[in-house]
C-alpha cells in the first residue's frame, strides 16, 4: 500500500492512507476497517448514514506543539499568509482526487468554505478550490459568506463551543436544485465549520456534500491509540 507522495519539488509527504473513518475521516484501527468503518466520536452519530458531510484528507494536520517538524503541517499554517505555497499545496489535492478518492472528481460543484480575516481578498480555500475547478472542468462557485464576524475555530479548545459558535453565523448566496457539492479547506479540526456549511448548503437545496481538506486533525494521542490496536 502506497503511503506517501513524492511532490515535483521533491518534498515527500505521507498521504492519510486507510483505513479512515468513512464520515470524518478519522484514522481507525486496522480491525474496524471491513466490519465498522467508523471513528469512535461517529459511530453513534444518529445521522451517520446520511450525515450532512463526509470529509476526506491529503494527509495528516498535527500541531505545532506535537510535531514541530512535520512539512506538511507547517506549510497548511504558512499557507493562511503565504499564497506562493498555492501551486505546490494543490499538488497534494490534485493527487487526492486522482489516486486517493477518485470519487470526489464525479461531484457536480467545487465550493470553498467562507473567506477568513486574513489580508484582503486573500483566501486560501478560494484559490485552492479554483484550481482544482480548473484542472477537473468543474463549476466554481465563492458562495459561502460569514453573516457576522466571530472569533476564529483555532482559538477556541471546546468543541461544543465552536459549534455554538459558528451556528447560525455561516450564509450561502445561491440556491441549489439537489447538486453534489465538492468543500474545499485547508484543514479538519474538529469539524464544526465544514459541518455548518454543508448545513447551510443543503439547506439552500444542495445534494450530497463532500469535503476534501489538505490535513486531517491527528494528535499524538490518537497515533498511540492506533499503534496500541494494530500491534
Amino acid at each position: 500500500m502506497k503511503r506517501t507522495f513524492l511532490r515535483s519539488d521533491g518534498v515527500e509527504l505521507e498521504i492519510l492512507y486507510p483505513p479512515y473513518c468513512q464520515i470524518c475521516g478519522n484514522p481507525i484501527p486496522d480491525c474496524f476497517a471491513d466490519t465498522f468503518p467508523y471513528c469512535a466520536a461517529c459511530r453513534n452519530r444518529p445521522d451517520r448514514d446520511d450525515p450532512p458531510v463526509r470529509v476526506r484528507a491529503f494527509g495528516k494536520y498535527h500541531s505545532k506543539e506535537e510535531f514541530p517538524d512535520d512539512v506538511l503541517s507547517s506549510e497548511i499554517r504558512r499557507l493562511k499568509t503565504d499564497g506562493t505555497l498555492i501551486p505546490q499545496l494543490l499538488e497534494c489535492l490534485f493527487y487526492a482526487i486522482d489516486h486517493q478518492y477518485s470519487n470526489l472528481r464525479d461531484l457536480d460543484i467545487v465550493i470553498p468554505v467562507m473567506r477568513g480575516t486574513g489580508p484582503e481578498g486573500y483566501s486560501p480555500p478560494a484559490l485552492l478550490a479554483e484550481g482544482i475547478a480548473s484542472r477537473y472542468g468543474m463549476p466554481y462557485r465563492d458562495v459561502l459568506y460569514k453573516r457576522k464576524v466571530y472569533r476564529p475555530m483555532h482559538s477556541i479548545s471546546d468543541h461544543l463551543e465552536k459549534e455554538k459558535e459558528i451556528a447560525g453565523n455561516v450564509g450561502c448566496r445561491c440556491r441549489f436544485h439537489g447538486e453534489s457539492i465538492l468543500l474545499i479547506d485547508d484543514t479538519y479540526v474538529t469539524g464544526a465549520t465544514k459541518r455548518e456549511c454543508a448545513a447551510v448548503l443543503r439547506a439552500h437545496g444542495a445534494g450530497e456534500v463532500w469535503s476534501l481538506v489538505l490535513g486531517r486533525m491527528v494528535t499524538r494521542r490518537h497515533l498511540e491509540i492506533l499503534r496500541s490496536h494494530n500491534g
